[in-house]
């Protein structure tokens, strides 16, 4: 499978990640309306997909971690690391879009919501993984943080889905919840196209990666 995303290259990689960044806004924007939140609702529901997306993008980088800690391939590693650089300032981009759509919508930051407190948390446990990855020579200890980041982030939605609720006003389970069928399936555009641009970007990150260090 890694032979075959060698193969693609920065150029296919970006329009890939602009095909589904489109695609998804676009979904968004077709979205029915809700009768409390109207046209905002589609903001939130795209922040959320995004979030989705890059949650799917940090698990999958865990178990291409574990991967390479079983087999040793120094392929594997190359790819989670790529994903591991790229999924932290998306993680990023996306938290701060969840603060001003709760702005926007609900006329707040909720820097005190647990999900806004899992977010900052796992982004210090990431940038401390991320660090070791790339400032250390031992691959083994990159692939520990990567793994160790995919578990600080199961570890987090757990205490979301099970914690105590809180100063919490994010809806739960707001689309699982809807009786709307368009809706969902707009927010299933909305992420898969999300996944796209997550995905996407490791490629040119991962290229970025192999020039710095054959300069090195």
């Amino acid at each position: 499978m890694f032979h075959r995303l060698d193969r693609i290259s920065d150029r296919n990689a970006y329009l890939i990640a602009g095909v589904g960044l489109a695609v998804s806004v676009v979904a968004a924007l077709l979205a029915p309306q809700d009768a409390q939140l109207g046209a905002w609702v589609r903001f939130v529901i795209w922040h959320g997909m995004l979030i989705v997306a890059c949650i799917a993008g940090i698990l999958g980088m865990g178990v291409i971690a574990v991967a390479y800690l079983a087999t040793g391939r120094e392929r594997v590693y190359d790819w989670a690391r790529a994903m591991q650089v790229a999924l932290l300032p998306l993680w990023a981009l996306a938290t701060l879009i969840g603060a001003v759509s709760a702005r926007l919508v609900w006329n707040a930051w909720n820097l005190t919501e647990r999900r806004m407190v899992m977010s900052l948390a796992y982004m210090v446990v990431a940038a401390v993984a991320l660090m070791l990855a790339l400032f250390q020579e031992k691959r083994r200890i990159g692939a520990v943080g990567q793994v160790v980041s995919a578990l600080a982030m199961i570890a987090g939605l757990a205490w979301i889905e099970f914690g105590a609720v809180g100063q919490d006003i994010h809806p739960a389970s707001a689309i699982a919840s809807s009786p709307d069928v368009a809706f969902k399936v707009a927010a299933l555009v909305m992420m898969l196209g999300s996944l796209a641009v997550v995905l996407a970007l490791s490629v040119p990150v991962r290229h970025w990666l192999q020039r710095a260090e054959a300069v090195a």
